[in-house]
């Protein structure tokens, strides 16, 4: 199989240089955006009655991401393994204190960052098919709540 070449057979192959230059250009698109825009690419981001929330730092890069947005959420909570490693995936539900359920969805990653409105909840993730549960009261001064739920299992 012959390769093209620039400049009659001498030089980069153009197929070689091609792939260097979509590399290079993708590259240069994740450099451009900023970390705020960043994150919410790589996280998900739900919002409805009054609350909304944020899920993601799988890796460095999105972890710092995660962390530089955080003072937006008011209740943030870490998902790991009893050694420590961080856990995604997992279905989190977010109720008032008489059931209603606020949010529910599932983590991308081992962040979850909550934004809730002045009051009583209760936040319950399951993790190796066992719903554990906190009660948690947020206060509109803007302190933040800070979870950490650990699994159970090996």
């Amino acid at each position: 199989m012959k390769s093209l070449t620039k400049n009659g057979g001498r030089g980069f192959p153009i197929r070689l240089a091609m792939v260097a230059l979509a590399a290079a250009l993708q590259s240069s698109a994740v450099l451009a955006v900023d970390p705020e825009n960043a994150a919410k690419t790589k996280s998900e981001i739900s919002q409805g009655a009054d609350v909304s929330w944020l899920s993601g730092g799988v890796g460095d890069d999105a972890m710092s991401e995660m962390r530089a947005v955080a003072t937006a959420y008011n209740v943030q909570v870490l998902l790991t393994g009893r050694d420590g490693h961080y856990l995604a995936s997992i279905p989190f539900t977010v109720s008032r204190r008489n059931g209603q359920v606020m949010v529910s969805g599932v983590t991308e990653g081992p962040l979850l960052y909550v934004k809730l409105p002045a009051g009583r909840y209760q936040i319950a993730v399951e993790i190796d098919g066992a719903w554990q549960t906190r009660h948690v009261r947020v206060s509109g001064s803007g302190n933040t709540t800070k979870l950490r739920f650990v699994a159970k299992g090996e």
